[in-house]
């Protein structure tokens, strides 16, 4: 209603002229009336009205009606995000006024919840690989080994000391149920005694050591014992030195 509209509801025509005077007084009238009605449609500013509303699933959600007569276009969501506060307003009902296309903001009533903001993924840490336990790899047994005669045999015998035994034992253990192709066993002595008797002790010292590696699983497919006497020295058999280096039984795994 313009201030013009308002002057003619208020004060009809008049057929007789008006006097200067009287014309005076109309517009001060007039501008009065103008100010008091600016004033009175000033003074109506943005309303609203909130209220909770219970959903069928049991959660809670709010509306807002904005119903002011110079709301703006987000009046009723600038209300509904300071209901939500710190949590995400989510609105999921909105009514705005018809042929009104042109402003999808403009809502009156506006329905919506209040959500906790989506907290960030965590970041998946990868668990580190299992470190697999090292594999023992058994050692290789030795290609030769040389068995002592005065340490491993007591004196013109072929039966074996513990000390023997326990490098035996030693190899059988090393060699892990190998199946070696051949295992060679030579029985040697010094020269002292006579060569026949000699020849005899090395061979049965060879023997004493197969039959043992044999009885205790070290497995070949054939074993080659022989015994050679007092030939083949390795020191000089002048020497008691080199004597007892000459009294051995030497082992050979193929």
């Amino acid at each position: 209603m313009s201030a013009r509209d308002g002057f003619h509801n208020i004060c009809p025509a008049q057929k007789k002229p008006i006097k200067n005077e009287e014309k005076m007084s109309a517009k001060i009238l007039l501008g009065a009336f103008a100010a008091v009605l600016l004033a009175a449609c000033s003074s109506q500013g943005p309303t609203w009205n909130a209220y909770r509303v219970s959903m069928p699933n049991g959660q809670q959600a709010y509306r807002v009606d904005c119903h002011g007569l110079f709301e703006g276009q987000d009046a009723c969501f600038s209300q509904a995000k300071e209901i939500c506060g710190k949590k995400q307003m989510q609105p999921f009902e909105q009514v705005a006024p018809l042929g009104d296309d042109q402003n999808p903001r403009d809502v009156r009533i506006l329905t919506f919840q209040c959500a906790t903001p989506p907290q960030p993924a965590q970041p998946v840490v990868a668990k580190p690989a299992p470190i697999p336990a090292p594999v023992v790899v058994p050692a290789a047994p030795p290609k030769r080994i040389t068995l002592d005669s005065d340490a491993n045999f007591d004196t013109d015998k072929s039966t074996l000391k513990a000390e023997a035994r326990e490098k035996l034992d030693v190899l059988v253990e090393a060699a892990n149920g190998t199946t070696f192709r051949a295992i060679t066993i030579n029985g040697y002595t010094d020269s002292t005694g006579s060569v026949e008797h000699n020849q005899d002790l090395s061979e049965r010292r060879a023997q004493s050591v197969a039959k043992y590696l044999r009885d205790h699983g070290l497995r070949a497919e054939k074993f080659n014992v022989h015994g050679y006497g007092e030939s083949s020295p390795v020191a000089s058999n002048a020497t008691a030195a080199g004597r007892a280096k000459n009294r051995r039984v030497d082992i050979t795994l193929e």
